[in-house]
């Protein structure tokens, strides 16, 4: 793994726990270029449902994958992201891609081809980066990581609000259990608690906790 020619912030956490909204707010206020790794596997997940892939063999997820042809970039400053030629974002809030996706997040290969990717945009630009293994699996180098969390009540009710049903807890274990690469909180992520904090305050202590690495200055990709 090459290292990032550009700084990279790492934020995990778990579902529902405010990793968006924080990631996006926190990339605005930075400049950097926005990435959630979470679309990338709800992408790969809608794509393989088109194809009828049955999502619980991993055997099969790994042929079905095997085939197609990747393309990651930065667009405007996000993530733009085909598959064999065909763009999944549109679709990766759909109920069906957000019942699944954990059974394709789990599959080595998919880990591994997308970790490449993503590891490759920090080529690229200043990067905000949100997902579940990013601090440990995909930039275990970069001194700028977060985790986020939130009581497990308030996070079934944002999923509740958001019109969403996956089962919270359930989740939780799915992450968090996984051989390949699990939700787990880097030695050196400072840990935020969303359940009663506002965006805003968790903005501010961010922002403290990068001056005090020496992330002082904006940077802007290009």
């Amino acid at each position: 793994m090459s290292h990032p020619v550009h700084p990279v912030i790492a934020i995990d956490g778990t579902a529902a726990s405010g990793k968006s909204t924080f990631s996006r707010r926190l990339s605005q206020k930075l400049g950097y270029a926005y990435v959630n790794t979470g679309a990338m596997y709800r992408g790969v997940t809608w794509y393989l449902q088109q194809r009828n892939v049955p999502l619980g063999e991993p055997e099969a997820v790994t042929r079905g994958l095997a085939g197609a042809t990747l393309e990651t970039r930065l667009e405007n400053g996000e993530l733009a992201f085909r598959i064999s030629g065909v763009d999944p974002l549109p679709h990766v809030r759909e109920g069906k891609v957000n019942d699944e996706v954990s059974l394709v997040a789990r599959v080595a290969a998919v880990r591994k081809l997308l970790v490449a990717e993503q590891q490759r945009l920090a080529q690229l630009a200043p990067l905000v980066m949100e997902g579940r293994d990013i601090g440990t699996v995909v930039f275990p180098q970069t001194p700028y990581k977060f985790f986020l969390d939130a009581d497990a009540v308030v996070r079934a009710q944002r999923r509740q609000n958001q019109g969403e049903t996956d089962a919270i807890l359930q989740r939780d274990v799915l992450d968090q259990q996984r051989e390949n690469s699990p939700l787990t909180c880097a030695s050196d992520a400072l840990r935020l608690d969303s359940s009663l904090s506002t965006v805003d305050e968790l903005i501010a202590l961010a922002l403290r906790h990068l001056a005090s690495l020496g992330l002082k200055s904006q940077s802007h990709f290009s």
